[in-house]
């Protein structure tokens, strides 16, 4: 079993619930009978069912563990499992097939883990972290950005075994091709920033700090955008252990 230990769940978000924080476009939830129905603010995501989103489509989705799910473009995915237990911690299986997915984790603890199935393999992201992933079905493309954190990709075809990404690694591959070491390229450090920006001027979407900072007697970001004391102290905190983590950890390619 798998096991993600529970964290503090977020208000309003009833312990072992998926519930959805913001949906644009077109989004339907299938059941197994093959039964329809919209997704709407605030309802709940049935476990076992498959999400599909329609094109120019948007959801945000808030576990009650405290992990956060933005899914973006045609994307088509299900919950196979997920149970969060105050004294067991959660079990969390994310299948995806298509689209970009974007996972905000609030902390990991040693032995804690949150599995993502994808045609091209497994993920288990790590640690505390801000992870993005995306596949496209025409292509059978698939590309692993780790912007903050750590996760291990093991891939179903090929013999090279599992290949672990740090913050500011990312790798990409076909459904059919080898992952290894190699494979990982290093992000540039603009380019990570500029996604981490844009996700922390999210009004739904919750970027976690990867340490504790004061945020204390600050506002929290306006509405609408605009930058904010919590905001910057956000963005400093992963930018500092970015730059340390980079430092004590140096990509496996040089970069």
């Amino acid at each position: 079993m798998l096991l993600l230990a529970a964290s503090s769940a977020i208000a309003l978000v009833p312990r072992d619930e998926i519930r959805v924080l913001e949906v644009a476009g077109t989004v339907l939830q299938v059941d197994g009978r093959g039964l329809s129905e919209g997704a709407a603010n605030g309802g709940r995501i049935k476990r076992g069912s498959r999400v599909k989103v329609g094109a120019g489509g948007r959801l945000v989705l808030a576990l009650s563990n405290g992990a956060r799910v933005l899914v973006e473009g045609e994307a088509s995915f299900q919950f196979a499992t997920f149970l969060d237990s105050e004294s067991r911690g959660s079990v969390v299986e994310l299948k995806t097939q298509s689209g970009q997915f974007t996972v905000t984790l609030p902390r990991q603890g040693p032995g804690d883990v949150f599995l993502v199935r994808t045609d091209q393999g497994e993920q288990y992201l790590k640690s505390r972290g801000l992870y993005q992933w995306s596949t496209s079905p025409a292509t059978d493309a698939l590309r692993l950005t780790c912007l903050a954190g750590e996760t291990l990709f093991t891939p179903r075809e090929g013999s090279a075994g599992p290949v672990r990404l740090k913050t500011g690694e990312q790798v990409s591959l076909a459904q059919s091709g080898p992952a290894s070491a190699t494979s990982i390229e290093p992000m540039n450090t603009s380019a990570r920033r500029a996604i981490v920006e844009r996700l922390a001027f999210d009004r739904e979407f919750k970027v976690y700090p990867l340490e504790p900072v004061p945020l204390a007697g600050v506002d929290s970001p306006r509405a609408g955008g605009g930058d904010s004391p919590r905001l910057s102290a956000v963005l400093a905190a992963i930018e500092d252990v970015v730059e340390r983590q980079t430092q004590s950890n140096p990509s496996p390619t040089g970069g």
